[in-house]
């Protein structure tokens, strides 16, 4: 029991930013031994589902628990701006009640995010429009892309020794790499094996075909859920296959949608760069 009360609640979170590799991330830390992901790996305890209780919580996580658990719940520094909280809301909820606890944050271009982020929503089927259509009328697009904002939360509760900002440019190309670096920071040996196997949540865009499959569906959820039971259910060759026949590689955003998206985010960028001293487009 005691040693309960140590592992949980979490002492680990990695809190984004979305679109930045944190599900790769989050597959090879929970290779650790000594770690345990959350599942759902995004559980939003502390934002949209903290009134489900601390039972549900626990629910999360194994029955047996590790040294560290590990709540990868990117959401939590986009909570406050979707659901009209105060800014620290989230950060003030893990402070009460793990005040000593550890933040991994990927840093991703902010042009690069939001461009995946859209194609995302393009791959789901929602009307967004062109590139320019949806950044302008959809203002979460940007919002999670400022970063400023969002660690400025954070860091007016916690100190900044606690935070440990990964370049997703290194993930990408050193994801075990990263990952060893990770655990050290969680004051875990690094000397384990580990394997990212095939790439996850790589980008492409439903064809015809897939588009029309997923129309069977009534939500983006169930279709999701369907998909993740025949993959458990079916040899890596067949999801492959699967994949190939349904999807196609996203069309280029051109120089000037990239040039337009960095000048929204040129003042943001200097601000976390000042704040963190983190900086964009080297």
């Amino acid at each position: 029991m005691q040693a309960e009360a140590r592992a949980f609640p979490p002492q680990l979170y990695l809190i984004g930013a979305q679109k930045a590799g944190t599900t790769s991330l989050a597959y090879l830390l929970n290779q650790h031994p000594e770690i345990a992901v959350s599942d759902p790996k995004e559980p939003g305890f502390f934002s949209v589902n903290f009134e489900r209780g601390w039972d549900w919580y626990r629910q999360c996580f194994p029955d047996h628990l590790p040294s560290v658990l590990l709540d990868a719940s990117t959401g939590y520094t986009m909570a406050s701006r979707a659901s009209d909280l105060p800014p620290d809301s989230v950060a003030l909820r893990i402070k009460k009640h793990a005040p000593e606890a550890r933040f991994i944050y990927v840093l991703r271009d902010p042009v690069e995010r939001t461009i995946s982020a859209y194609w995302h929503d393009k791959r789901a089927g929602r009307p967004v429009g062109s590139l320019r259509e949806a950044v302008s009328s959809v203002a979460f697009y940007t919002d999670v892309s400022r970063y400023h904002w969002q660690i400025a939360a954070y860091l007016s509760h916690f100190r900044q020794d606690q935070f440990l900002f990964v370049d997703f440019r290194a993930l990408t190309q050193d994801p075990v790499g990263i990952a060893r670096q990770c655990l050290r920071f969680a004051g875990l040996r690094d000397d384990v094996p580990l394997d990212l196997g095939r790439p996850r949540n790589s980008a492409f865009e439903f064809n015809s075909i897939g588009k029309m499959l997923i129309d069977l569906f009534p939500d983006e959820r169930t279709a999701g859920r369907f998909i993740g039971a025949i993959k458990a259910a079916t040899p890596g060759f067949v999801h492959q296959a699967a994949k190939a026949a349904m999807t196609k590689d996203p069309d280029q955003i051109g120089a000037e949608d990239r040039d337009w998206l960095a000048s929204l985010f040129s003042l943001d960028n200097k601000r976390m760069e000042a704040l963190v001293g983190f900086r964009f487009y080297q």
